[in-house]
């Protein structure tokens, strides 16, 4: 009789599995950051990421060595160099947004999830469409925290590292909203005036941030040069602007962005700019900042930062030793803030 149960048990189980109705589904449903529902395996072991801001949350969540393919802005990212070594070796599978994303390529590597930044939505259906491999658009352009946030979850959620997205959102989203709510009772007339120069890797002081800047935004800033809160998939945030526009502004604070190749120096020396407020002031300072998105450490140490250099007496903290413990709690990875101040040539607060 016990044998006879044990072969019953056995034949169920084989119906159980073999069957394809009551088979266990081995795929689920997310909704991505841009509102596409999408049908992605349950569990997700190798993953090609083609947005450098979902690699480095992937990487603060514990996933970066899911990480299977990427794409080239990612390995040339000094964070995810210093946090994450490993990424300069993974194979790169071209750019969407410019336009150099090898298929073939990517489907070698047949991940099981692909990320793609949401501004290439038709981007993200052709690969489904062509090479059947599940894609979750990730923030386009987001404007507010609480759009970074939403994409730490969706991509913690996608990666089954929801408890560690929720973890990771709280310590930036406390610091963020405490940085505002000791800001938020200073009245408009009252901001700093910020002028947002140099894009990365470039010594172009003409070219401009012009959107508020979430960073600029959260610390109680007004950015002089803000138009629009769009972003060009092409150009990103940034527009070429006349000399003769910036000192109509007349700002009272510069900032350069952190991987630019300007230093402050050359702002302060250069005689077209001798008028400027922010110059005959000395406000003119190199910032935490990252390329391409944000990241999940320098977004917060950039609003510290400015909010610190715009308001300094009601930021009364070791910046120092404030950024180190917040980039370990990120990244779990020692020194990355004195990296940056050292390699880059950011301004100490």
């Amino acid at each position: 009789m016990k044998i006879r149960n044990g072969v019953f048990i056995y034949a169920l189980t084989m119906l159980i599995f073999s069957s394809p109705s009551l088979a266990v589904d081995e795929h689920r449903e997310i909704v991505d950051y841009i509102g596409r529902t999408v049908e992605i395996p349950v569990s997700v072991d190798s993953i090609v990421s083609l947005d450098p801001d979902a690699t480095r949350i992937l990487v603060a969540l514990g996933a970066g060595d899911d990480i299977s393919g990427i794409e080239k802005t990612a390995q040339n990212c000094p964070v995810l160099g210093k946090v994450f070594p490993k990424v300069r070796g993974l194979p790169d599978v071209g750019s969407v947004s410019g336009g150099t994303l090898n298929l073939e390529k990517l489907a070698a590597l047949n991940p099981d999830l692909v990320f793609v930044r949401g501004l290439y939505p038709e981007a993200a259906d052709k690969i489904q469409r062509e090479l059947g491999i599940p894609c979750v658009c990730t923030l386009d352009a987001g404007k507010s925290v609480d759009d970074y946030l939403k994409n730490i979850l969706i991509i913690g959620q996608a990666v089954n590292k929801e408890g560690r997205a929720r973890e990771l959102a709280n310590y930036i989203g406390e610091e963020m909203t405490q940085i505002n709510s000791t800001v938020s009772a200073i009245p408009n007339d009252q901001r700093r005036r910020v002028l947002y120069i140099g894009p990365p890797f470039t010594k172009d002081m003409l070219r401009v941030i012009y959107n508020r800047h979430l960073c600029v935004y959260t610390a109680g800033g007004i950015n002089v040069a803000y138009t629009s809160d769009s972003i060009s998939p092409s150009v990103g945030p940034w527009q070429s602007v006349s000399l003769e526009q910036i000192a109509d502004w007349n700002p009272e604070i510069i900032l350069i962005h952190g991987l630019s190749l300007l230093n402050p120096q050359e702002i302060l020396e250069n005689p077209d700019w001798k008028d400027l407020k922010a110059v005959k002031n000395k406000q003119v300072y190199k910032v935490f900042a990252i390329s391409t998105g944000y990241d999940p450490a320098m977004l917060v140490l950039g609003t510290m930062q400015i909010a610190k250099l715009m308001y300094p007496e009601k930021f009364d903290i070791d910046f120092q030793e404030w950024a180190e413990q917040f980039c370990q709690k990120v990244y779990g990875v020692e020194g990355l803030p004195s990296y940056m101040e050292a390699e880059y040539g950011i301004s100490k607060v």
